[in-house]
């Protein structure tokens, strides 16, 4: 049973561009490198750009925490956090 995982950010609008472009270099290694990741997109909203979302899907619950320990998100992870406006809506979904 896969995990399917949406991480929905509001961005501050000054700090839009260094968010998507860490996202993507984050999106990029986690598909690399991350045993366990199905895909790890990065997704802007349409109607309010500085709405960005992550929508990832991961073979298990186990893949998931590893990647929150493996080096290369713990490495982007604050300037990630620089970018936002708190808080961020996470949520793990399973198939029903």
């Amino acid at each position: 049973m896969s995990i399917k995982v949406v991480a929905k950010h509001s961005i501050k609008p000054e700090k839009l561009d260094e968010f998507i472009k860490l996202g993507k270099q984050l999106a990029e290694s986690t598909n690399k490198e991350d045993k366990g990741c199905i895909h790890y997109q990065l997704y802007q909203d349409i109607n309010n750009p500085t709405t960005v979302s992550m929508l990832e899907e991961w073979e298990s619950m186990e893949a998931i925490e590893a990647h929150l320990k493996a080096q290369h998100f713990l490495d982007i992870l604050p300037a990630l956090r620089e970018c936002l406006i708190p808080p961020s809506d996470i949520t793990n979904y399973k198939l029903l």
